[in-house]
């Protein structure tokens, strides 16, 4: 998923460490959608069945039901009450059923809060297990609406992780009938649900009180990255379901990007601070969040952001103008003119404008000069003093971001070199000028130093 390229820079010693991070996904392949028979036909049926796309996020896909319902026996499924971290009021996520305009979606909406509920405990054919069916009378709603308020409602619960990629619908005589699965039986959701509260409620309560929505936010990304690792598997294996949910992430600390995503949303919204999870694509179809610190919305991406041993926070907090040089923001449903259920679509997305929390602008050492300034000997003199593992300097708009970095590091007057012999003279950790690597942020202006100690 990433690779690290390792420079020894001419005239000083110091590495360099450039991360370029390579997100490979499988492109979506979607054949054999459904189609719908004659108008002439009262009971129009959805038909043909859609293997489960190979991609870093799940995209749903028709399958035929019939109009008459077997009879089935449903088992209730434990409601999933999520804990809250302490000294913090969780924030309800509703922005899903609040993108939903016409009361017919709605309805829809919050029967899919029920049906996900009621769960047989046997399998069908295809091994999924049938959720209680959604009739809607008086309406006959579009596979592609369908699949908007599925998408509404898994962007609102994300705690509901046991739901197949695949869905049945028929439409006919004014109604619209709607079939669910899940990957799972209610004995195996339940036992796994109890698992995943067990470890919500500890990285939760881990959180320290009193902290600012910034610095709860950055504790939370820290403790996802340190916790996960990139499942480059589960991109190729169309039965992982685990890896493109919460449970990837809690019980196998192992997801794609989506099963990153919906964690650090749930993390985030039960810890008070509102968030949301953005499609587009980066590389191959993409998931990562948007969040919002004291008022205004970010971008951030923890999956981009998990260098493996540490996070590298290029993509915490962006703006909308930082993210879009890498990534393509999907359009929000509705609004395409050519809408298709086999797409991907957003929610309304608000506007991320501001850079004041930017991680580099908001937490790094402010670079304005390079001329008899010894804000970095000082900032490297505090970390050297504590043993930190990292040190983020943010380099001022003022000046030329590369012209900058040269002088740090590459060329005259080395001023990172500076500040390290000046520190060396006096601090009880010395830091190893060699083997200190450092990762560029331009879109930030921002730089991320790796220290290491003698």
């Amino acid at each position: 998923m990433r690779t690290v390229h390792k420079i020894i820079v001419a005239g000083a010693s110091l590495v360099i460490l450039v991360s370029s991070i390579m997100v490979v996904f499988l492109m979506l392949n979607m054949t054999g959608r459904n189609s719908r028979a004659p108008e002439t036909d009262s009971s129009a049926v959805a038909e043909g069945s859609v293997q489960a796309v190979s991609a870093d996020i799940t995209t749903h896909s028709a399958v035929e039901i019939s109009e008459e319902e077997k009879e089935t026996i449903f088992r209730q499924v434990t409601q999933v009450s999520l804990p809250s971290a302490k000294g913090y009021n969780a924030m309800q996520m509703t922005r899903g059923k609040e993108s939903l305009t016409d009361f017919s979606l709605k309805t829809l909406y919050e029967r899919m809060e029920e049906s996900a509920y009621q769960i047989s405990d046997v399998a069908n054919e295809s091994g999924l297990y049938s959720a209680e069916r959604i009739t809607i009378r008086g309406y006959e709603l579009t596979d592609t609406q369908i699949v908007q308020v599925l998408s509404a409602f898994l962007h609102d619960h994300p705690e509901v992780y046991w739901l197949s990629n695949q869905y049945g619908y028929s439409v006919g005589n004014n109604r619209t009938t709607v079939q669910l699965y899940s990957v799972i039986p209610p004995s195996e959701c339940n036992k796994l649900s109890k698992r995943m509260v067990s470890e919500i409620n500890l990285i939760l309560q881990s959180v320290p009180e009193g902290l600012d929505a910034l610095d709860r936010e950055i504790y939370l990304y820290e403790a996802l990255i340190a916790r996960c690792e990139y499942d480059d598997a589960a991109v190729s294996d169309d039965s992982d379901w685990r890896a493109h949910s919460v449970v990837g992430v809690l019980l196998d600390s192992s997801a794609v990007c989506e099963g990153y995503a919906r964690t650090m949303q749930l993390l985030l919204n039960q810890s008070g601070i509102p968030s949301m999870v953005v499609t587009g694509s980066a590389g191959g179809a993409h998931m990562w969040n948007l969040a919002r610190i004291d008022g205004q919305w970010y971008h951030l991406d923890a999956t981009w952001d998990d260098n493996g041993d540490f996070p590298i926070y290029r993509y915490l907090n962006l703006t909308d103008k930082m993210i879009r040089e890498d990534h393509e923001v999907y359009p929000q449903a509705g609004t395409a003119q050519n809408t298709s259920s086999q797409e991907i679509y957003n929610l309304p997305l608000p506007s991320c404008t501001s850079e004041k929390a930017n991680y580099f602008k908001a937490k790094g050492v402010q670079i304005h000069s390079l001329q008899n300034d010894e804000t970095l000997t000082d900032a490297l003199q505090a970390a050297a003093e504590n043993k930190s593992p990292s040190l983020p300097i943010y380099i001022s708009e003022e000046l030329a971001y590369e012209e900058t970095v040269n002088q740090l590091f590459q060329t005259s007057p080395y001023q990172f070199l500076y500040s390290v012999q000046q520190v060396n003279e006096s601090t009880k950790n010395p830091i190893s000028y060699n083997d200190c690597t450092y990762i560029e942020a331009e879109a930030s202006h921002g730089l991320l130093v790796l220290l290491k100690y003698e």
